[in-house]
């Protein structure tokens, strides 16, 4: 098998799911060669940084403020047709700057954990413009057209549903890869908790609740769901993720002062791990990175108010794999947890046991040994079809 040099990932910094699987790619990557060159690149910051700033500023507050709105832009794009004009549009955005960067750093393959760039590369190899393989990380439990491109080379995807939705839109069977959702190692290393839990000042007899709010505290809802969590009457020590968002971190701290059960309070923490290693159930959206972690923790899910689009099939996945359950309203979250930990957690234990059906722990190994493969298959049909155009000319 030729050995991998180069590795252009490109990504985006819409959230924390597409740029932690492209770390976690380039973290196996490395693992397996060190002399590897892998170069993580936020591709709408470098072809259009004013751009990349509204738009992101735009996504966040949508998300956030009017999730519905996401939601309608979300399903009314699901089935755009590859020829579309919106597409064609997408597809020349960062078209020259992308093509120049190719040439100049020369990438044995490419591999992108964002929608946008994966639509550039496909144009860019219809066009003649580069022969480099092109390869896609769905980073959802999710179909949508942004992701689906003609001269994609290979997709690696989270799951069967994924898989089984490309084939309906056309993708060929041998240019899907089930490999799950890539994180960092952290979560998939075997944890002490016991030690985890001295470390915290954890109760080493209470249920554990997580509540994420996100990585920019977007979790609708949360203050109202703290407080009431902090004074229910079940017993349980609750912790609290705010991300990002300052305000939100300070107005939780204000509320646990008051509180019935222990509270421990968070801003953004690359711990998480730790923090959903000795959880009992974490209180969460349903984004990709989130609940890829969450899987490989086996830890059981209560989601609220998933983003309409991605994170809503995100949810029917998780649901129908029976490790999650959805909760509709504020009143909802606190009496599915009170009952969750009433019952002396033997749904939990259920829900933990069902994680082990569908969570994957090889993602990123097994992602990083597919683009050498599909650079192996690339350079093998290209040598075939110029060994067929030698042997026509000669006729």
């Amino acid at each position: 098998m030729p050995k991998l040099e180069r590795v252009l990932i490109l990504s985006a910094s819409y959230g924390e799911g597409h740029q932690q699987a492209a770390l976690a790619v380039r973290e196996a990557l490395l693992e397996d060669d060190p002399a590897l060159d892998v170069n993580i690149v936020d591709y709408l910051k470098m072809v259009h940084p004013m751009l990349n700033s509204v738009a992101r500023y735009c996504y966040l507050n949508s998300v956030r403020f009017v999730p519905a709105l996401y939601g309608l832009f979300y399903k009314g794009t699901s089935r755009i047709s590859p020829s579309s004009l919106l597409q064609r549009r997408l597809n020349h955005l960062g078209f020259d700057e992308l093509a120049e960067f190719l040439m100049d750093y020369k990438p044995d393959v490419v591999l992108s954990t964002f929608p946008t760039p994966a639509g550039v590369m496909s144009f860019l190899k219809e066009r003649g413009l580069t022969s480099v393989p092109a390869t896609t990380i769905i980073t959802d439990h999710a179909i949508h057209s942004q992701w689906i491109h003609p001269f994609t080379d290979h997709y690696f995807v989270g799951s069967e549903h994924v898989k089984f939705g490309l084939i309906g839109r056309g993708i060929p069977e041998d240019r899907i890869s089930i490999t799950g959702i890539p994180i960092r190692p952290a979560f998939l290393t075997p944890a002490n908790k016991a030690a985890i839990r001295a470390k915290l000042g954890l109760e080493t007899d209470f249920p554990t609740v997580l509540v994420m709010g996100g990585a920019y505290g977007v979790l609708s809802d949360i203050i109202q769901i703290c407080e009431s969590l902090f004074q229910s009457n079940t017993r349980a020590q609750l912790i609290v993720v705010c991300g990002r968002n300052k305000r939100l971190r300070h107005q939780i701290e204000q509320l646990s002062l008051d509180a019935k059960n222990p509270v421990w309070v968070f801003g953004f923490t690359r711990e998480v791990h730790e923090l959903m290693a000795v959880s009992d159930l974490i209180i969460t959206k349903a984004g990709g990175l989130t609940i890829s972690e969450a899987l490989a923790m086996e830890l059981p899910m209560l989601l609220y108010r998933p983003i309409p689009g991605q994170e809503t099939q995100n949810a029917a996945f998780l649901i129908k794999s029976r490790v999650a359950v959805l909760a509709r309203s504020r009143k909802h979250v606190i009496e599915y947890t009170e009952r969750l930990l009433r019952d002396g957690g033997s749904r939990l234990k259920k829900m933990r046991a069902n994680t082990n059906t569908i969570r994957k722990t090889t993602a990123a190994h097994d992602i990083a040994k597919g683009l050498s493969e599909v650079e192996e298959q690339t350079s093998i049909s290209a040598e075939l079809a110029a060994t067929k155009q030698f042997f026509a000319n000669r006729r």
